[in-house]
């Protein structure tokens, strides 16, 4: 137990919902940590009635940051809920990435850091194990948006 608390600390993640299993895979290039998660059934979103625990979702490879020289590939098994009553399916959600997505939220201010640092892109995207497009897509998301049809009523 305490070399899956230590996994979870050095990769410095908050979530007490995801748990790490025993085994992980050290490749010389990467290693590859295995987590589930997990937690109480939560109400339904359309009938509001408690839902049931189902099974887990097919793990999703979380790219995440280096440790200690490694690239880290966190697989990260999602638990899956059913409503009794309406039959609705829910996924469990989590704080380390966003909803439908597998980016973490750390990789994504990696990103936007480099970025303003005036990194390259493809540069940016073997350092941090991710594609190039992935990168694009985060510049467009942080790309700031000014209003031309207003100006101040006094400029410096």
């Amino acid at each position: 137990m305490e070399q899956i608390d230590y996994i979870k600390d050095s990769l410095d993640i908050k979530d007490p919902n995801i748990t790490f299993e025993k085994e992980f895979d050290k490749f010389s290039t990467h290693k590859v940590f295995y987590a589930k998660l997990d937690y109480d059934a939560p109400q339904c979103s359309s009938c509001q009635e408690k839902m049931a625990k189902y099974d887990f979702q097919k793990p999703c490879k979380i790219p995440y940051l280096e440790m200690v020289g490694y690239k880290v590939l966190i697989r990260l098994k999602k638990r899956r809920f059913k409503c009794k009553s309406c039959g609705k399916m829910a996924v469990a959600k989590t704080s380390l990435v966003r909803e439908n997505h597998q980016i973490p939220n750390i990789v994504n201010l990696k990103i936007t850091e480099k970025l303003m640092s005036r990194e390259a892109m493809s540069n940016i995207a073997s350092d941090l194990a991710i594609s190039v497009s992935t990168v694009y897509r985060q510049l467009n998301r942080f790309e700031s948006k000014t209003d031309l049809n207003w100006l101040p009523e006094n400029m410096s």
